[in-house]
């Protein structure tokens, strides 16, 4: 009894420990990616100096910090050259708006901050939705035409969906081929959880 309790016990430590290993493959400090769900999405101008250190002349956007993979000053977070076609499907005030909504596909190239911008890009660990009841915030950018296209007009905060998309899928560059992959240099990576782009914050 004391042999299958010991083995009982050794399977479980090492299945903890290869959990533990994986989890730090991710982006550190406990970022929460999934490669679809619900979203929050606004917009913003000035999007020259991205926090992924790369700008592109596609449609772009800017992701709430918990997904983004990375904090202010600290880099690259894994989100950086990722694809999402974000589609929304609600104005949470104007809740008898009914449309035309729109998808359109980003690439993230920046990082919505959780401080002093709480109500959108608030999200944490412990509590992982937004004001607006959703995990994920995309941020716009204006500049490269991305919010035009997909804002009613009249209605510049919205709240639907996103989805994980392969990048051929984007209309865009940045001049580098390089950066028109699933990642910031070029690596191949799959679909979140995967962490194949390597841009660890």
């Amino acid at each position: 009894m004391q042999v299958k309790l010991s083995i009982a016990f050794s399977i479980a430590c090492f299945s903890a420990l290869v959990g533990a290993v994986k989890l730090g493959t991710r982006a550190a400090g406990g970022y929460i990616q999934n490669e679809s769900g619900t979203a929050s999405f606004t917009m913003y101008s000035g999007c020259g100096s991205p926090a992924c250190g790369i700008s592109a002349t596609g449609f772009t956007a800017a992701m709430s910090q918990l997904s983004f993979g990375s904090g202010p000053g600290l880099g690259a977070g894994d989100a950086c050259g990722r694809c999402f076609a974000v589609t929304a499907t609600e104005d949470p005030f104007s809740p008898s708006f009914t449309g035309p909504f729109q998808t359109v596909v980003v690439k993230v190239t920046d990082l919505c901050p959780a401080s002093g911008n709480e109500e959108w890009c608030g999200q944490t660990t412990s509590n992982p939705t937004n004001e607006y009841g959703v995990g994920v915030h995309f941020d716009l950018c204006e500049d490269t035409g991305a919010s035009s296209t997909f804002f009613p007009s009249g209605h510049g905060a919205l709240t639907g969906t996103f989805e994980e998309v392969v990048c051929s899928q984007w209309s865009g560059s940045d001049g580098s081929e390089l950066f028109n992959g699933a990642c910031l240099a070029g690596e191949s990576a799959g679909f979140w959880p995967s962490v194949g782009c390597g841009n660890k914050g």
